[in-house]
């Protein structure tokens, strides 16, 4: 069995707070990239990207030069946006204590969370965005798969050509496309033990009433630039929806993960349950699991964790080899 938490150090590695999937006033989104910032750091976020529809909102530290976006101005025109959210101050991310990670949402034909790369172009072919970015040693994330009508193997040979196509958002804005976990569950079944496919929960921010739903937890010895990007390629994460947001947010935390002679064991606390996944079935409950002791496990494992007031956090896959 493959543990994607077996480089973890659980008692010296820092869990940090994550969205991956943010937009400003430079793209379609109703509020100033600094306030934004502003708003993810005050609720605990360490990591963050701003991605804007094919804009790159990136150095923080050049806010203050950029332009909001037509859209931007005519919705300041129509009363949409106010004038503050149209005047941009600079924010150092070092000063407060987050990584900044530079990219965008390359947005044609599918959206894609562009990462590490100033790729912006929409282009009539996904192959063509995937190349590019590839080109400029970027990260991609595919963003929230149900708003399209492709199926699953559609996205599986996307994922077979392009290694740095690392992830998927199985949640969004919520929980906008439920049925997204089942996609990747059917992508996970085709590709693995030999491709993994890594799960996100992006707040996909375009407004404060879509802040705070969604994020990820990476598990890393220390938070640099580097070792998000090596925690994003290696699946070092834990996704996370809270339907509530932060209001009397109950969160499940994870303290550690064991693996050991076919038996994978959560340290969790703050459970109400914990589900055991394998392609889209649940095939065990428990704060522990024994391979041999389950039936229907397929090529991987994945555990959701439940928390009284409906939270949820997730693993990534445990790759089973079946001898």
């Amino acid at each position: 069995m493959t543990n994607p938490y077996a480089q973890v150090d659980w008692e010296k590695h820092g869990q940090y707070k994550a969205n991956l999937h943010t937009h400003t006033t430079r793209s379609d989104g109703s509020i100033a990239p600094q306030y934004v910032v502003d708003k993810y750091h005050q609720l605990g976020y360490h990591i963050l990207a701003l991605t804007d529809h094919n804009e790159v909102t990136f150095p923080w530290t050049s806010f203050a030069s950029m332009e909001a976006s037509a859209k931007s101005k005519e919705r300041l025109a129509d009363g949409k946006v106010s004038p503050e959210n149209l005047v941009y101050e600079n924010r150092d991310p070092a000063t407060l204590g987050m990584i900044a990670i530079q990219g965008n949402e390359v947005s044609s034909p599918h959206h894609v969370g562009s990462l590490f790369n100033d790729y912006n172009h929409s282009t009539k072919q996904e192959d063509s965005t995937f190349i590019a970015t590839a080109a400029k040693n970027g990260l991609v994330i595919i963003n929230h798969p149900g708003r399209y009508k492709h199926n699953a193997q559609w996205y599986i040979d996307f994922y077979q050509k392009y290694n740095h196509l690392i992830g998927m958002e199985i949640y969004n804005q919520g929980d906008r496309y439920p049925n997204d976990r089942q996609l990747w569950d059917s992508v996970l079944v085709a590709l693995l033990p030999a491709r993994p496919v890594w799960a996100y929960s992006n707040d996909d921010m375009h407004g404060e009433g879509r802040l705070g739903r969604n994020w990820n937890i990476f598990v890393l010895p220390e938070l640099t630039k580097e070792w998000v990007r090596k925690g994003i390629e290696e699946g070092r994460s834990f996704y996370v929806y809270a339907p509530d947001g932060h209001k009397k947010l109950q969160m499940p935390s994870i303290e550690s993960v064991h693996v050991k002679n076919g038996t994978i064991q959560l340290i969790v606390a703050g459970q109400d349950s914990i589900h055991w996944i394998s392609g889209g079935t649940i095939v065990h409950k428990g704060q522990s699991m024994k391979l041999n002791d389950c039936s229907g496990v397929s090529s991987y494992v994945r555990a959701e964790i439940f928390a009284p007031g409906g939270t949820i956090v997730g693993t990534q896959p445990f790759v089973v080899r079946k001898r």
